[in-house]
């Protein structure tokens, strides 16, 4: 009897030795935000919450094997964004794009911004990029007034071909954005 549950015994722990370990899953944002530019008074625009396309609208970190199947998108198992793409998006627009003074007493327009792309393309196992696809549009507010729109595509080598790698190019891309839109958001505004 003691034999037996000494056998018990060794084939569990012998079990527990070959039993995978679950990886711990990894959490990222966009990083720290560089210092946010001060403005005073009434604002031109007022920032809508991004909106994001069904394939960017989750909190995993998406993928592409363009090498291989380029129209299937991938997630990384163990690997999540801290929010979704257009959550972590609106964060960043409202703590870095300040809107310039009010256009001659008119209220503010409203910034709308859509996420369409938000994920890593890989042209070979080791070499991959991240790529942002957006799109905006300023609505003024007058009745029947047209707002004009100004799409986006950036691309960033991903200095890894992992999660690590995706997160800082997409992070770099979000960062080469925001002048961009600043400078036609500030140009378009006042129209």
């Amino acid at each position: 009897m003691k034999r037996a549950a000494a056998l018990l015994t060794l084939a569990l722990l012998a079990g527990c030795a070959v039993t995978p370990a679950v990886p711990p899953r990894t959490v990222y944002d966009l990083g720290p935000a560089a210092a946010a530019p001060q403005s005073a008074g009434p604002m031109a625009w007022r920032i809508a919450d991004v909106t994001a396309s069904p394939s960017a609208a989750g909190e995993g970190i998406a993928y592409r094997l363009a090498f291989q199947q380029a129209q299937r998108l991938e997630h990384y198992r163990d690997s999540l964004w801290a929010a979704t793409p257009a959550e972590l998006l609106t964060q960043r627009l409202r703590e870095q794009l300040a809107a310039p003074a009010s256009c001659a007493g008119r209220p503010p327009a409203l910034l709308t911004v859509h996420l369409d792309a938000f994920e890593q393309v890989f042209s070979s196992p080791t070499q991959s990029q991240a790529v942002l696809r957006l799109h905006a549009a300023m609505w003024p507010a007058a009745a029947g007034a047209t707002a004009p729109q100004q799409h986006w595509r950036l691309e960033r080598p991903a200095p890894t071909p992992d999660a690590a790698g995706a997160v800082r190019a997409l992070s770099q891309a979000v960062d080469d954005w925001l002048p961009q839109l600043a400078a036609w958001a500030a140009a378009t505004a006042c129209r």
